[in-house]
Formats: structure tokens, C-alpha cells, sequence
């Protein structure tokens, strides 16, 4: 049986390590960055609502106005109340 020694003598000359550049700035984290896309995203959406909304509003109240006499106001809230409702039931699904 042989042994084998080991030296730890380092005959393996080992390059330099290289000079590291001078320290670039760098932007924010991204982290930091997302978060403040994501809620110029949210307001967006937020405002898109509120505009969608106040579209609709307008749009039922218009066409509410155009009821000649009661009878035909009274069917026209309840075609709007029938519309809403399938629109729940639509949006319930998912």
C-alpha cells in the first residue's frame, strides 16, 4: 500500500485579481420603482371607473327623461332594473 503526500506549497502562480471599476451609480431598486407603477396603474384604472360610472349614470338618467308619461317611466326602470340584474348574474358567473 502507498501513501501520498500532499504539500501545501503553491507552485501554481495565480493571476491577480482584477481592479474592480470605480462604483457606477445605479437607479433605484426596482422594487421601489414597481410600486410606483403600480399605483399610477391602479389610479389610472381608478379614474377609468369613476368615468365609466358616471357615463352609465348619465346614460340611464337620459334615458329615463325620455318617458313620456308614468306607465312608460315605470317600464323603463324596470328594463333598467332587468339589465342590471342580468349584468350581476353575468359578472356571478365567473
Amino acid at each position: 500500500m502507498s501513501t501520498m503526500t500532499i504539500s501545501n506549497s503553491s507552485s501554481i502562480a495565480r493571476p491577480a485579481p482584477a481592479a474592480r471599476p470605480a462604483a457606477v451609480s445605479r437607479p433605484a431598486a426596482p422594487a421601489v420603482q414597481s410600486a410606483g407603477s403600480l399605483s399610477k396603474v391602479a389610479a389610472f384604472f381608478k379614474r377609468l371607473g369613476t368615468a365609466y360610472e358616471r357615463s352609465e349614470a348619465a346614460r340611464k338618467e337620459a334615458y329615463l327623461a325620455e318617458a313620456v308619461d308614468l306607465y312608460d317611466l315605470e317600464y323603463r326602470m324596470q328594463r333598467l332594473d332587468r339589465e342590471s340584474a342580468q349584468t350581476a348574474a353575468w359578472i356571478k358567473s365567473f
